[in-house]
């Protein structure tokens, strides 16, 4: 599932950034091969880094409306904006982090909360 976040977000990352969809694609069997035996722990440094590209990214960018028109093969071209596209890389993550706490708990360990504000918190104490 770890695999999956990361290959998808690195998916709309590029497809933020205006790559093609062949380089998307080269991309993402670049990654599949990449996280394949990957410790949480190399996984988690592995985000890290994914966020600096996301922050680097979004430190050029002036205006979160930007029309943006991706192309793809099956289902033709979107027309949307950078803020949308945002909107479903966050939505698909928080999708996923329940599908891995669900997982957890059927292996019996304890519920973990996912909730954006629960990290908003946890940042808090730590300022």
């Amino acid at each position: 599932m770890f695999a999956h976040i990361y290959a998808t977000d690195n998916t709309w990352l590029g497809v933020m950034s205006g790559d093609s969809f062949d380089e998307i694609i080269k991309l993402g069997k670049q990654l599949r091969e990449k996280t394949k035996g990957k410790s949480i722990e190399e996984m988690e440094t592995m985000f890290f880094n994914l966020s600096e590209r996301f922050k680097e990214f979004f430190d050029h960018q002036g205006n979160l409306d930007q029309a943006i028109f991706p192309e793809h093969p099956n289902f033709g071209r979107l027309e949307s904006n950078l803020f949308e596209l945002v909107q479903h890389i966050v939505n698909h993550g928080t999708y996923h982090r329940g599908n891995i706490t669900a997982m957890l708990r059927q292996l019996g360990y304890p519920g973990v909360m996912t909730d954006y504000v629960v990290y908003l918190y946890a940042m808090k104490t730590k300022r």
